[in-house]
């Protein structure tokens, strides 16, 4: 009976670990996600909008499921707007969701809708109004694992303070009887910590380096103008209404070909056909390609890793812990079949 509530009690401390865990993680990454989200709502303040006519150039048939995402069950429409600033910069992104009939969203294609540009920064949005309901919510939430995952600390902290306190007292061996009793095994435990951990460790190393390498590829690079050229066009049909589009073809000195889209809203056969062999301007990197345009580059913000910093540093202390505990067992193990040894060979002697 009391081996069985023992077990009740280990399992309970168990599932308080884990929960701890999965809420403190949890909290990491809700804070870190409302953090970017908060950054970005800056960038659109600080911006110079401008207000515009976009146009409604399409829709799309998107597939309504069960909240479990798997079951059908039904239809719905999304609308998409473009605007094209004076410098070729290309602005687009959903307008409405959830239509509920293709008539609705039919009848939106060529409606002209306002938007806002700061063509500076490259950033637009629809509305100038900041909704923080998004950010109160994450922040709260976050902050809410975070005071879940502290009091579930707390609580084992006094567990374990009170099963100290509870804890018959035995008698304090000295290091003579200690050699003489064999060493805990939990070296099965600590070498799947040390696994976990030494994974974990060069993931989140790996990670950071190759975040940081990616970071100084788009920081350094060095874009130099060259010549490529129309070879193809290609007809597509939208409402029952033919278009084309032209894709440029580029080659560098080392014969890599780099080959993409150039424009896509030509409504003349004859004008896309002309196209062809036309020779247009591009921007071209060693490491990173080709751009139609140096407007469409922008170097990304440096990489932020504090997640892998967390991370690296929980696991480290895990691995030094477990990692010290192994040696430890293997040592007094050692020092435990010695110690056996020893007093069969004394037996023998004095027989």
């Amino acid at each position: 009976m009391k081996e069985g509530k023992n077990q009740e009690k280990n399992m309970t401390t168990i599932i308080c670990i884990l929960g701890m865990i999965f809420l403190l993680f949890a909290s990491i990454f809700i804070l870190i996600f409302v953090s970017n989200t908060i950054e970005r709502q800056k960038v659109y303040k600080n911006a110079n909008l401008v207000e515009v006519q976009a146009t409604i150039i399409g829709y799309r048939e998107e597939t309504i499921y069960t909240n479990n995402n798997s079951i059908p069950i039904g239809t719905s429409f999304n609308t998409y707007y473009k605007y094209t600033s004076s410098d070729g910069t290309v602005y687009s992104s959903f307008w409405q969701t959830r239509i509920k009939t293709e008539e609705e969203a039919k009848e939106q294609i060529g409606k002209k809708v306002k938007i806002y540009v700061d063509d500076e920064l490259k950033v637009h949005t629809k509305s100038l109004s900041n909704d923080k309901t998004g950010v109160t919510i994450g922040a709260t939430m976050g902050a809410l694992c975070l005071l879940l995952s502290l009091g579930l600390f707390i609580y084992l902290v006094i567990k374990f303070v009170q099963w100290k306190k509870n804890k018959p007292q035995t008698k304090k061996l000295s290091k003579e009887e200690k050699k003489k009793e064999p060493p805990k095994n939990f070296c099965v435990l600590h070498r799947a910590i040390i696994l976990l951990s030494v994974f974990m460790i060069i993931g989140c190393v790996g990670s950071s380096i190759s975040k940081e390498k990616e970071y100084q590829v788009y920081a350094n690079a060095h874009f130099e103008e060259v010549e490529g050229v129309i070879y193809k066009y290609k007809e597509f049909e939208m409402d029952s209404l033919p278009y084309y589009a032209t894709y440029y073809k580029y080659v560098d000195r080392d014969n890599n070909e780099y080959m993409n889209l150039w424009q896509n809203d030509i409504y003349d056969k004859k004008k896309a056909e002309d196209e062809v062999g036309k020779v247009v301007t591009l921007y071209y990197d060693s490491k990173l390609g080709v751009l139609k345009s140096l407007s469409d580059w922008k170097v990304p913000s440096k990489p932020n890793h504090t997640l892998n910093i967390i991370v690296f540093v929980i696991f480290l202390i895990l691995f030094l812990n477990s990692l010290v505990r192994f040696i430890r067992f293997i040592v007094r193990d050692k020092r435990y079949e010695a110690e056996q040894k020893r007093q069969r060979e004394e037996g023998q002697y004095e027989r």
